[in-house]
């Protein structure tokens, strides 16, 4: 804790204790406020000024190391899904992250750089800025001297008023699998909306989706970049009540839209090349 003091810069920055003493960098700036947990460099807090938090975070999460934290925006790395005997969606979310660099920017944002304890086969680095919108920005370098394949995802939990009563645009068109019956098929439909458990892998798109919440009067954009896979994800009520860590009824206020390079999108570098992911989240009245 102390070594991370030196990254601390008074009135925007502060390193605190969160939940389950875990160590979390609270950050101010000018437009916003925001939490991350050095735990998985997992952000669990984002918030305009005057306005309600733009991300979900389960009252049930439980905050441990070894643990991931459910809600916010856990990092997916270097798989996607199940492993036989290995951690779910990877081991980065699972992982105590190095914090490298902190900086007030000209605009009155704030940039916090992370780093994941590198191997001999890539690094790993997450640049997040806090400002008048949320930007994550996920970078992988092959440092080995063979081919790295890997699936990586911002799994971002958003809150939002009343699952009834959301749409999520931006995907129209576009190829998916559906997890929950293994078929693929096209989405039909300008606005999805959800009647129950949704679990779609949306491939070879690079669209901004946009989420309409006329219940918190507002619609959430989603705006990425060297990301070619969506996945939409709301578990519903028997699968709610199946996770030990979420909420029976929590499903009704959250929806998952993550960005990022899954299944066949799944990213492959030489030797010395690099993967960029950039997310920006912002959000607006309607």
């Amino acid at each position: 804790m102390d070594t991370l003091k030196a990254y601390e810069i008074p009135g925007s920055v502060s390193l605190i204790p969160g939940k389950g003493g875990l160590p979390v960098i609270r950050v101010e700036s000018t437009t916003s406020t925001a939490e991350i947990y050095l735990l998985g460099a997992h952000v669990t807090h984002f918030q305009r000024n005057h306005e309600a938090p733009l991300l979900f975070m389960s009252d049930s999460s439980e905050f441990e190391v070894g643990k991931p934290i459910r809600g916010g925006v856990p990092i997916i790395f270097p798989w996607f899904g199940g492993r036989d005997g290995m951690p779910a969606h990877g081991f980065a979310r699972l992982s105590v992250w190095d914090l490298r660099a902190s900086q007030v920017l000209a605009d009155g944002s704030v940039m916090l750089h992370f780093r994941l304890s590198p191997n001999d086969q890539f690094e790993a680095h997450f640049i997040v800025t806090i400002g008048d919108t949320l930007t994550m920005e996920f970078n992988v370098t092959n440092t080995g001297h063979s081919e790295f394949s890997f699936e990586t995802c911002l799994h971002t939990y958003f809150k939002i008023g009343d699952i009834h009563q959301i749409s999520v645009t931006g995907l129209n068109g576009t190829r998916y699998l559906d997890t929950l019956i293994s078929q693929e098929a096209t989405e039909t439909s300008e606005a999805i909306r959800f009647t129950g458990e949704v679990d779609r892998v949306y491939q070879n798109t690079s669209a901004t989706v946009e989420i309409h919440d006329p219940v918190m009067n507002r619609s959430i954009h989603v705006q990425k970049s060297g990301s070619n896979s969506t996945v939409v994800w709301n578990p519903w009520i028997a699968k709610s009540q199946r996770m030990p860590d979420f909420g029976d009824n929590e499903y009704l206020q959250m929806v998952c839209v993550e960005s990022g390079n899954v299944k066949e999108n799944a990213v492959a570098l030489n030797p010395g090349e690099t993967s960029i992911l950039k997310v920006e989240i912002s959000s607006h009245e309607i």
